[in-house]
């Protein structure tokens, strides 16, 4: 924190999960669902863990950023995740087209509760989840 209580934390569209100039980033884009936040992604081979599966960061990557966007946008808050936990329930394959959603599930004194998942694209078929604590950054 800087001497005029500022967090000192910047967005300089760089991100890797959602950086628009980040040129090896995932270049996330989401778009408001109701009270939640969706994004779609196809993953490429470069991102695979084992042989045609995604590699399960990736999917902490974009749960985690999902989230704490989702709260920035609805909200209006800039936060950083105080917590995360994620659930594999499946192995997400390379090449094919998933659907990701988070909503807030809370709000207390500044800690925001979020939940995600990562779905086909259909949204039938759950992968991973996730949930988090999402921390308000002083101005």
């Amino acid at each position: 924190m800087d001497d005029q209580g500022h967090s000192g934390l910047m967005d300089n569209d760089f991100c890797f999960a959602c950086g628009a100039l980040n040129p090896l980033g995932l270049h996330l884009q989401f778009k408001m669902d109701g009270d939640g936040l969706e994004t779609s992604f196809t993953p490429a081979p470069h991102l695979q863990g084992f042989s045609g599966v995604m590699h399960g960061g990736i999917a902490a990557v974009i749960l985690d950023d999902l989230m704490n966007n989702l709260i920035t946008r609805k909200c209006g808050k800039l936060v950083v995740t105080g917590k995360l936990e994620v659930r594999y329930r499946k192995p997400v394959p390379i090449g094919s087209s998933l659907t990701c959603r988070a909503k807030i599930i809370s709000e207390r004194r500044g800690l925001y509760n979020a939940v995600a998942q990562l779905m086909d694209a259909e949204g039938e078929e759950v992968l991973v989840e996730a949930t988090s604590v999402q921390m308000v950054m002083p101005n």
